[in-house]
Formats: structure tokens, C-alpha cells, sequence
């Protein structure tokens, strides 16, 4: 009796769901990812406080830098920069569209204390109830 040789079968990787795969990878990215109104470096003063609070998602930002540009943010959009009379300006449109809005000054530590006391100023004036200020925590 004769045998037949059968076919070889090559081996075959399926390619019918790679778009699928790269589908849902698109998607788990773009959920993972963090979005961050502001990416502005400065070196935060350090607190000694025990307790810790987290800063809430959209809550405006006012950024001082070491060079005395000054940045702002209602939480939505990018930070931009804004003269030092203007914040008041900034601050009342934000507190008119949600008046328990929190306010979170993000200072470098070298920066005068003048020119925070001028921002804060500007600020109580807008009408800013909800402020924080962002600071490192300190190691004791």
C-alpha cells in the first residue's frame, strides 16, 4: 500500500482581530491617561501639617513663578498668563459660574512674599471664599 503525502500546513498567526487589540489599547490609553491643566515647575514651599488634602479636580489655579510671571487657570482650560491686576478679573468669572469654586495658589518658595500678599489681595477682592495653597510635603 502507497502513502500519500499529505499537505504541509503552514503556520499561520491570525491577524482578523490585531485591529480589535489595537482598538481597545487606543482606549484603555486614553482613559488612563491624566490630564493636567497646569505643568508649571516651581519649587513649593514645604509644610510640616500632618494632615493632607487633595487638590479638587477643576479647581482654578493661580501659578507665581521665581521670575514673577504669573499664570492662571479656571481648571478647564491650560494656564495662561495674566497680569497682576487682572486676577481679579479671572477670579469673579470664576466665582460666577460656581461660587464654592476652590482656589488653589501654586507659589515658588523664593518668591517675595509682597507679591503673593498683592495676588491674595486681588483674590478676597473677587469674592474667593474656597482658597488653598499648594505646598510640599515636609519631612520632619
Amino acid at each position: 500500500m502507497k502513502i500519500t503525502r499529505t499537505k504541509i500546513l503552514e503556520a499561520v498567526i491570525p491577524t482578523a482581530s490585531m485591529a480589535d487589540i489595537a482598538f481597545l489599547l487606543i482606549v484603555f490609553f486614553m482613559i488612563s491617561t491624566v490630564f493636567q491643566v497646569d505643568k508649571t515647575q516651581v519649587e513649593l514651599p514645604s509644610s510640616h501639617k500632618d494632615t493632607r488634602q487633595e487638590v479638587i479636580k477643576e479647581s482654578a489655579f493661580v501659578i507665581i513663578q521665581l521670575n514673577g510671571v504669573i499664570k492662571a487657570s479656571d481648571g478647564i482650560e491650560d494656564a495662561a498668563l495674566v497680569n497682576k491686576e487682572d486676577i481679579a478679573v479671572h477670579a469673579s468669572s470664576w466665582m460666577q459660574k460656581n461660587p464654592n469654586k476652590p482656589v488653589v495658589i501654586k507659589a515658588d518658595s523664593g518668591v517675595k512674599y509682597a507679591l503673593i500678599d498683592d495676588v491674595l489681595d486681588q483674590i478676597r477682592d473677587a469674592g474667593v471664599t474656597n482658597l488653598k495653597f499648594l505646598t510640599e510635603q515636609g519631612t520632619e
